[in-house]
């Protein structure tokens, strides 16, 4: 009857690091612990989703066990790729360039990365094909705050704590928060 998008956990990054494709690493022990994080979901759930980073990974593969149900991975539901500047420093980065790209990243993007018009295509398809799946069913993906932003049509700027939930419930016409 619903989706829930979970953030991963709290990554073991610098403060000011650009990453998006980039596997980083979590946080250990996990921040939010994924007890709690499980803790926020509804049962039952029939299925877990999750971007092939290994910082979703780890949740997902936890989830999965923890409730006996399948788990797959999904290339849509990764963060947005920032290209040439990913495991750059932002400060590292051309100011000018960074600033073009800010004046519009619906439209633009970094260079070799995609815009945010394109990671909003991939996540709709992801959506569509789980509203297709669904069948009544709860599921739950574990993925990025730039996915979720999409999902729930919130503006970029908008705050995805770690480990946060974030539930959509199964319309119609797709998905509706």
């Amino acid at each position: 009857m619903g989706l829930t998008l979970i953030r991963h956990t709290r990554v073991a990054v610098a403060e000011g690091l650009c990453y998006g494709r980039t596997d980083v690493p979590l946080a250990w022990p996990p921040e939010p612990a994924f007890a709690a994080v499980a803790a926020t979901v509804r049962q039952p759930v029939a299925a877990v989703v999750s971007s092939p980073a290994v910082r979703a990974l780890a949740l997902a593969q936890h989830l999965a066990t923890r409730w006996q149900v399948p788990l797959t991975q999904d290339v849509r539901w990764q963060e947005l790729d920032f290209g040439a500047w990913e495991g750059q420093r932002w400060a590292a980065i051309d100011r000018t360039a960074s600033d073009f790209w800010c004046a519009d990243v619906e439209r633009r993007s970094p260079p070799g990365g995609e815009s945010r018009a394109a990671l909003r295509t991939r996540v709709q398809a992801a959506l569509a094909a789980l509203h297709a799946r669904c069948r009544g069913a709860h599921l739950v993906v574990v993925c990025h705050a730039g996915p979720i932003r999409v999902a729930l049509g919130a503006p970029l700027e908008a705050r995805v704590p770690w480990g946060s939930a974030h539930r959509l419930r199964a319309t119609a016409q797709g998905w509706a928060a």
